[in-house]
Formats: structure tokens, sequence, C-alpha cells
């Protein structure tokens, strides 16, 4: 519990002991090939992932299915999440095909043992979406967020942060397969929810208007990904303030879209002082 909180005020170095120190004393109390032993060295790798050290989490990992595997066998939940867990880091580590792998078979068991209208399963498609969109194979990662986004919908209805993020990861792929108009729907169903759930002033309110206008701008509506940019911006700034990264992220998109606008109003026309004022009022 120590080190559970210790990861989450991102004390890596604490955190790590004190997993060592649970690790250390279950395996001296309980032995090597006990399901509290498996879930030390899980707990163990999931902090060396966040850490840095994803060596040391893959074998971490690796060993806690292992016992996992032994102990349960193939079809059970714990082998399940430590699929998933191993592919996460696998993926991080960008050992795709590995990555990929693992987590199918994790979507495999969990398919089996809770069927496909499960928050876990759909956990599940979406990991396996991930890695399959970083193998370049856009086709089987929309079918796996479709599958994941289904499902959300069914479990969490239309009006839930998750299902939010899932109409956003299914706007990100589809805008890298090049299915642009779809993509502004998606992510656009993204952002409106979260405005529902959050309002305006929010950081998942602020991702969701930088995607889109991203999507925007690569459909050459610059004017539209101006105003969404600038919106993300403005969110950031006041939440974030001057000094984050994300606000800075956000400045280095608007430049592009300013940019984008600017050359748009001077390859068509000289600019009226209609546009002038446009970009001047976005500024």
């Amino acid at each position: 519990n120590l080190a559970v909180t210790q990861h989450s005020l991102g004390n890596y170095s604490s955190a790590l002991q004190s997993h060592q120190h649970a690790l250390d004393i279950r395996v001296k109390v309980l032995g090597e090939e006990h399901p509290d032993t498996a879930q030390s060295y899980h707990n163990l790798g999931v902090t060396q992932h966040a850490s840095g050290d994803l060596s040391s989490a893959l074998q971490s990992k690796q060993h806690a299915l292992d016992i996992n595997v032994k102990l349960f066998g193939e079809e059970h939940a714990d082998t399940a999440e430590c699929y998933l867990s191993l592919g996460v880091t696998q993926h991080a580590s960008e050992d795709f095909l590995s990555a990929l792998r693992s987590k199918q078979r994790a979507l495999d068991i969990r398919v089996k043992l809770l069927g496909e209208e499960h928050p876990d399963t759909a956990r599940s498609y979406f990991n396996l979406a991930v890695t399959q969109h970083s193998l370049g194979n856009y086709s089987s990662a929309l079918q796996s967020h479709q599958h994941a986004l289904d499902i959300t919908v069914k479990v969490c209805g239309e009006e839930h942060p998750v299902t939010a993020k899932s109409y956003h990861n299914f706007g990100v792929t589809q805008h890298a397969s090049g299915d642009l108009s779809a993509a502004l729907q998606s992510k656009q169903h993204a952002l409106d929810i979260n405005v529902k759930l959050f309002g305006e002033e929010h950081a998942d309110t602020a991702e969701c208007y930088i995607s889109l206008g991203v999507t925007q701008h690569a459909s050459e509506d610059f004017l539209s990904a101006l105003r969404s940019e600038q919106r993300a911006l403005d969110i950031r700034v006041k939440l974030l303030r001057e000094e984050h990264a994300d606000t800075a992220r956000s400045y280095f998109n608007l430049a592009v879209a300013q940019h984008s606008f600017r050359q748009l109003l001077f390859s068509t026309s000289v600019p009226s002082a209609c546009s002038w004022h446009k970009i001047k009022s976005l500024r």
C-alpha cells in the first residue's frame, strides 16, 4: 500500500524500494509459486515501467506471468492481466510484434471468460488497437477500436469519460488511415461529451480541442483549426500556466495553424480587410 501511494506521487525510487521489500518478504514466507508473489512481481514491474526501466519491467512482468500460468493455467483472469501488462511494456520497448501477441492472448482469454460485453474486454480491444496502429495495420486497429467503442457505449452509456476516450482514440486511427471526415466526427463527438461532463476548462476538453484542430488542419479547414488550437491553448494556459510541456505543444500547434491560414490567404488573393481582421482576432 505504501508503494502504491509513493508511485501515485511520482516518487518511483521510494516505490521501487517498497515493492522490492514486499517481494522479498513474500518470496521468503510464501515461496516463488504463490499468487501474492506473482502480484508483487507484477507491481514491481509496473513501477519499473513508470520509472523508465523497461528492461527490468519486462523481466518482472514475465516472471509474474510465468507464475500465474503455472498456478492457474492460461485461461484465468490474472493470467490475462499479466499478458496485457507485459504487452504494454513490450509496446513501450518498441517490440510491437511481441506486444501484439501478448495483447491478443489477453483479449482471447477475456472474451472466453468474460464475454464481449465487459469493460475489461473493451480495455483489451483498445490496447490491441494501439499496437495494431503502431504497426501501421490501420484496418485491424479500426476494427479493434470499433469493438472497444461498442462495448463501452453499451456498458457505460454515451455520456461517460471512457466513452469520450474511445471516440477520441477511434478518431486518431481514422485520421491516420486517411479517413479525415470520419475522424472529424469521432473527435467532435469526444469533445461534445467532455464539454458536457467537465465543461470547457478541463484538461480532457483541451486535449480534444487540440486533436480536433489537428484533423481540421489536415482537412485544410485552417480557420476552424485555428479556433480549436486557440481554444486548447487558452484552457491550458489557465489550467497549467505558461511553463508546461502541454502549453508549449499548444503554442506550436497554434503557430502551425496560423502559418497555414496566412499562406492560404496569400496564395488565393490579396488579403482583404475582413481577412486580416480574422487573423488578428485569432492571435
